[in-house]
């Protein structure tokens, strides 16, 4: 009977350890595919990993972190940026960054509803204006030409929220 027992109490903490595991890897695939700041889903070509007051997130773009530590009141560090053009992982500090541009960043199927159920205009958006960040120059410059907006450095970008 007690080895019965053990067996049980052994089956039960594999199935546990089992679905706990499972439970974290699902965790961390999201964190990898879904803003953490705002649950938009991240474009392969415009995450951002941020540090916000110490906690480092995986998020959309830079516009969504900024929003992020200036609504805190908290200092911001942008860790690693993506090229817009070409999608691979830039250092912030060479990167060039546009805002205020037409296209759009970080799109959405969240439909704002008042209480009467009826659409309501969007007032607010963290995302916007979408920043995208480029390696060259002049991919930000031709970016620029083609949506509008304003080519940046990244101390002219973080000049609105503390930075660490």
């Amino acid at each position: 009977m007690a080895k019965k027992i053990s067996i049980a109490a052994l089956m039960l903490l594999v199935v546990v350890g089992g679905l706990l595991i499972a439970g974290e890897w699902t965790v961390k695939r999201r964190s990898e595919t879904v803003c953490g700041f705002c649950n938009r889903p991240i474009q392969p070509n415009l995450g951002v990993v941020a540090e916000v007051g110490g906690r480092t997130r995986r998020v959309c773009c830079a516009r969504c972190a900024i929003t992020e530590a200036r609504q805190e009141s908290k200092p911001l560090r942008l860790i690693s940026v993506t090229d817009y053009t070409s999608g691979r992982t830039l250092y912030p500090e060479r990167a060039w960054f546009v805002e205020d541009s037409r296209a759009i960043a970080c799109n959405h199927d969240m439909a704002m509803v008042d209480q009467n159920k009826q659409v309501e205009h969007l007032a607010f958006d963290r995302c916007s204006p979408g920043t995208f960040a480029f390696a060259r120059k002049d991919d930000a410059d031709e970016f620029v030409a083609r949506n509008g907006g304003v080519v940046h450095s990244l101390q002219e970008m973080l000049g609105e929220v503390k930075s660490q």
